[in-house]
């Protein structure tokens, strides 16, 4: 599935790290997962009606530390709307795999801000106009590269 099948985007803020410049730089938008009428386009329900991630290991760090609110100070249980599964007690987090997601998404949020300007600096010095699904195509072979440890695609072609 491509990844504007599952993506949306929102307006970006001139300063945010996270915005993703196109349309030769007339506008910067942030990309997130989309939501459906249930929730998460990945939430898939049992016919229980219990609820988990279709993505697995794959799911963004603030899916996998689910009921954990990172944001502000030591961890706190989330309230999620729509989420009437259980309630849950701060006994249920697990400080140890909880650390360990939190480095993991200190490194991916570092890449990303690097994949995010180097598509910039690309984006406004190309020529072509670009969009949204450019920039995932760009991103896809980021992730690619990186993952096989070569340089980035942008330095394949120099």
């Amino acid at each position: 599935m491509e990844p504007s099948h599952f993506t949306q985007t929102a307006p970006a803020a001139a300063g945010d790290p996270t915005g993703i410049i196109i349309d030769k730089g007339r506008r910067r938008v942030t990309l997130k997962l989309a939501n459906a009428p249930h929730g998460c386009v990945f939430l898939i329900r049992t016919p229980s009606g219990a609820a988990c991630c279709g993505l697995g290991d794959l799911a963004p760090i603030s899916c996998r530390v689910f009921p954990a609110d990172t944001k502000d100070g030591p961890p706190a249980i989330r309230t999620e709307p729509g989420c009437d599964c259980r309630e849950w007690k701060p006994a249920d987090l697990d400080e140890e795999a909880l650390a360990e997601a939190l480095r993991t998404w200190s490194a991916d949020r570092d890449h990303w801000f690097e994949v995010v300007a180097r598509w910039n600096a690309l984006a406004v010095t190309s020529d072509e106009e670009s969009d949204i699904r450019d920039f995932q195509r760009y991103l896809l072979e980021a992730e690619f590269v990186r993952e096989a440890g070569a340089r980035w695609p942008e330095e394949e072609t120099a």
